[in-house]
């Protein structure tokens, strides 16, 4: 047999190879009009498994928050808690304070109802029962900070939503009202409505729901309007007769503001009266001596319920604390997208990926996403994925953060409920519908073989070519599953 016959038997005898994997189904978008981003990596060796438009600059909407994610861990670390503080501007005598309280926001992005009753009951422990002076709102940690993205623009006004809450760093229950809606017994009388967990002043709340039938569904909608500088919830439609309580959070006109009244009303409800009235101020720095103080959650679980809930609240109020490390009040949000954009350059320098050249093009313009403006590809999310995984101290409360679709609360890739999918990824997910069609999913891999990879899936429509988002899911999931560990 000739030399060249037998090699060629000998190859035709090998076992054949699979073909490796491959992004058609995201190809397929991109040839009908969407732009995409696409990138998959095995970590341990750096090599890239996948491709396409790696380098695209594209609108990241939510999966911004990883930067922010990993930002604050560098910056605190995952124990990290934040203080929120009374402050006594004059001495107390007899159980009276002889000056103002001063209400010190810190700018936790997790500060709640249950945190600000504990603040007050650890005033109350002093045997304060009364302020001579004022109750004073110290907003000034950030200073006054302009609404920077159309949602909060409008939402000064008006909101149907709690994703475009307004910023402060004296903002409680992440500048949201609770509103519980709690049917009656019997078709056709009114449901009653009301704030939670009490009511305040600085709220009122128009009902006009009604009960309808048993088992006829929920059909409420809850729309909150601003008028004078007083914030006025209009709660309309039908809830079934005997459903239990369902609740609604909307976003603030004034969360100073509603702040000052929920302390207001928790401290009297402590038995301590404020003779001089309520005062918010934005300027200069909260003085006098502390009274009480309480902290917060510890940073990595805040992280976790900011990414889970894509909570742009907490984004946000992030990206200000992190800048104010290094800048006076007033702060700029525009400011701290610029600061997440510096860490995420210094991330891909750093992640051992492409020999550690800095050719991103990312640009951010805040941490939660809202700004439409903000650009990343693919190349830029997974090399901000890979720096991390290369931070054994850090890279745990990363993970732990992120979203396992099997076990945690995020309906947007829960279906259909089966294959790799569910259990094999750890990531964020982001969507707009405005100015396009916008999906994201960044994260972490198991791959076939067991070893770890990150990807990122950008797909951005434009005002011709719209995706719709159960598409762009569908596409994603495709394109990821072969990648997967089973």
């Amino acid at each position: 047999m000739r030399p060249f016959a037998a090699l060629l038997l000998a190859l035709c005898s090998l076992p054949s190879l699979a073909a490796p994997p491959s992004l058609a189904p995201l190809q397929a978008l991109a040839k009908h009009g969407a732009r995409v981003s696409a990138l998959v990596v095995r970590l341990d060796s750096g090599a890239t498994l996948a491709s396409l438009n790696e380098r695209l600059p594209l609108t990241p909407a939510s999966v911004s928050k990883l930067y922010v994610a990993a930002a604050a861990l560098h910056q605190w670390g995952p124990d990290y808690r934040f203080t929120t503080r009374f402050l006594g501007t004059g001495p107390v005598k007899d159980g009276v304070l002889e000056g103002d309280l001063v209400f010190a926001g810190s700018g936790d992005p997790a500060l709640t109802n249950e945190k600000l009753f504990l603040l007050v009951r650890r005033l109350a422990e002093r045997d304060i029962h009364a302020i001579k002076g004022r109750l004073v709102i110290d907003a000034g940690y950030f200073g006054r900070i302009a609404c920077a993205t159309d949602d909060r623009c409008a939402a000064r006004q008006a909101s149907r939503n709690a994703y475009d809450a307004l910023l402060s760093s004296a903002a409680v229950n992440f500048a949201t009202a609770e509103i519980v809606v709690m049917p009656a017994d019997r078709p056709g009388q009114p449901a009653r409505v009301k704030i939670a967990p009490v009511s305040i002043p600085a709220i009122e709340v128009v009902n006009e729901v009604k009960t309808s039938p048993t088992g006829s569904g929920w059909a409420v909608g809850i729309e909150r309007r601003t008028e004078h500088g007083h914030d006025v919830f209009v709660a309309r439609g039908s809830a079934p007769a005997g459903a239990d309580p369902k609740r609604y959070w909307r976003a603030l006109g004034h969360p100073d503001a509603a702040a000052a009244s929920l302390l207001e009303t928790l401290l009297a409800e402590s038995g301590i009266h404020v003779e001089g009235g309520v005062h918010i101020q934005h300027g200069g720095n909260a003085r006098g001596r502390t009274l009480a103080r309480i902290h917060g959650q510890p940073l990595w679980l805040q992280l976790r319920r900011m990414l889970t809930w894509s909570n742009n609240f907490m984004a946000d109020t992030f990206t200000l604390d992190l800048l104010r490390t290094t800048h006076p009040p007033p702060l700029k949000l525009s400011e701290g997208g610029d600061l997440l954009t510096r860490f995420g350059r210094a991330m891909e320098a750093s992640s051992g990926l492409w020999g550690g050249k800095d050719t991103q093009r990312l640009r951010l313009e805040s941490g939660s996403g809202l700004t439409t403006s903000s650009q990343a590809s693919a190349r830029d999310l997974v090399a901000l994925l890979a720096g991390m995984y290369r931070l054994p101290g850090l890279f745990p409360s990363f993970l732990g953060a992120l979203t396992v679709p099997d076990y945690t609360p995020v309906n947007m890739l829960k279906e259909p409920r089966d294959g790799a999918w569910m259990h094999a990824i750890a990531a964020k997910t982001g969507s707009l519908d405005q100015p396009h069609s916008v999906f994201a999913l960044a994260g972490y891999a198991r791959l076939a073989d067991g070893h770890w990879g990150a990807f990122a899936v950008l797909i951005n429509g434009t005002r011709k070519h719209d995706v719709p988002l159960g598409t762009a899911i569908d596409a994603t999931r495709e394109a990821l599953t072969p990648f997967l560990q089973k």
